[in-house]
């Protein structure tokens, strides 16, 4: 994996914590991601990891006991689950060398009480290796390191610390300030880290661990279809290579429940878009969208949403819209709504449901410095067919007063009128031109019909409001159940 795409891939977890999280554990992952930093090929980047952890020492002491859960009961089992990681033996195969183990975990406890850490500089009292391996041509490992009481800020008792160095590097070497690649607040449950591989440009070494007991399975990436998952021989790591990479997913099972199911590393868009793919892309594009933008807003999306997508995305529509909401309000940063070109991007996701995105990019800049907006979308069936229609939801909090939702229309290009139906009864009417238009419709959208009329007056395509954000996704993070 290139740098460009480990940041588009962090951009679009980063983008995800600005929606509301359904529980305690979720808001505190969305909070401590960022939290995070990690280090590629001299590269600093705020990527999006949940935290976690417990204490454990090397040499034996009594364990750390977790922080009171309090008002967020869902994280009570987070921490118990970092703790079985910490408490679980070292993996990787240099990690059979307990010498070295012991020895690595002495001089990291060393370094961290000279300074040598900057980011680390907390009271410790023990440090735990829990994963060193030669992956390559380079020395990879993971250790916790135990505070002498949890964080005052955070409430977790341990951090953790991605080091990378040489193959066969001393202990010494792996514990030094320039092997230093990530360092967490926290210790969570499912622990991972991509690196760059010296062996070429684009190359990247990835390795994720979770607590002993627990089984990574990977499936190759499926249009639509089941996953077919399969045992990874390592049971409760995995590591790929430039060498083993490939579209996949990955799943971790602990006893019969599944814990984690991601997308593996990578997209399919490891190079910017060729002139061939872009072609592809806008090979049915309705409206007027010009191909520079085209390509960057298909890459981009592309890499960010990974292998979520099972083809490169399609560019749907484009056009200049008036007064479409940006997200902001009259009293805040931005205006509710301006005028400024749109574009629609839809791809097939895993599920076998297709996922959209909406980039609005206003013609004057908001004041609070964002030049460009959007929102994601679901539908079921494929909205780059030139016949259909595509109704997409569009900020309906910004604009319309209470009641009222702002609909951004797809149609064909011989439709002149769009309406809306509840229960057979029109409720909102707009024209339509350049195969789009806008629509305010009452909320909630459900059960609403969006027709496309032409001149005269004969329904051409009609279809359901789509369901705001992307869904096609099986993603599952679990470790806040008990």
């Amino acid at each position: 994996m290139r740098v460009d795409e480990e940041l588009g891939r962090a951009l679009a977890e980063l983008s995800s914590t600005l929606t509301p999280q359904p529980d305690p554990y979720g808001r505190v992952r969305a909070r401590y991601r960022r939290t995070r930093q990690r280090r590629l090929g001299g590269l600093a980047l705020a990527l999006v990891v949940s935290v976690g952890g417990t204490a454990f020492a090397m040499a034996g002491p009594a364990r750390t006991q977790p922080p009171p859960a309090n008002s967020n009961e869902s994280i009570a089992p987070v921490l118990a689950w970092s703790d079985k990681l910490l408490q679980s033996p070292p993996r990787g195969a240099v990690a059979r060398d307990t010498g070295y183990v012991r020895q690595l975990s002495d001089v990291l406890l060393d370094a961290q009480r000279r300074g040598d850490f900057p980011n680390l500089t907390v009271p410790v009292n023990a440090v735990k290796v829990l994963f060193v391996d030669d992956v390559n041509d380079q020395r990879i490992a993971l250790a916790a390191f135990v505070r002498d009481r949890p964080d005052p800020a955070t409430g977790w008792p341990s951090a953790a610390l991605w080091l990378v160095a040489e193959k066969g590097a001393s202990a010494e070497k792996l514990a030094s300030t320039g092997s230093v690649r990530g360092t967490s607040e926290g210790l969570e449950p499912y622990e991972s880290l991509a690196v760059d591989d010296p062996s070429g440009p684009g190359k990247a070494i990835h390795v994720a661990i979770a607590p002993a007991g627990c089984a990574f399975l990977a499936s190759p990436v499926l249009n639509g279809n089941a996953f077919q998952w399969a045992s990874e021989p390592t049971g409760s790591y995995l590591i790929r290579t430039p060498q083993t990479q490939r579209p996949e997913w990955w799943r971790v099972d602990c006893g019969k429940v599944t814990r984690k199911i991601t997308p593996g590393p990578g997209s399919l868009a490891p190079k910017p878009i060729t002139d061939a793919q872009l072609a592809t892309a806008m090979s049915r594009v309705r409206g007027n969208v010009k191909a520079q933008r085209a390509r960057e807003l298909v890459y981009q999306w592309a890499q960010s949403a990974g292998y979520r997508l099972t083809a490169l995305p399609s560019v749907v529509w484009g056009g200049h819209v008036t007064g479409v909401p940006t997200g902001g309000s009259p009293s805040a940063d931005g205006p509710s709504v301006a005028d400024g070109q749109v574009t629609v991007l839809a791809a097939p996701a895993v599920d076998g449901s297709w996922v959209g995105e909406v980039t609005i990019e206003p013609d004057q800049p908001r004041s609070d410095g964002v030049i460009s907006t959007g929102t994601s979308f679901t539908v079921t069936t494929d909205p780059t067919d030139p016949a259909s229609v595509l109704a997409v939801p569009i900020d309906g909090d910004a604009v319309g007063g209470e009641g009222q939702q702002f609909l951004l229309v797809v149609t064909p290009s011989a439709a002149t009128t769009v309406r809306a139906l509840l229960d057979g009864r029109e409720v909102a009417r707009a024209p339509a031109s350049g195969s789009g238009a806008v629509l305010t419709v009452p909320r909630p959208t459900a059960g609403l019909v969006v027709q496309a009329l032409d001149a005269s007056g004969r329904t051409l395509a009609s279809a359901q409001v789509s369901d705001e954000g992307a869904q096609g996704t099986p993603e599952t993070d679990t470790w806040n159940l008990d």
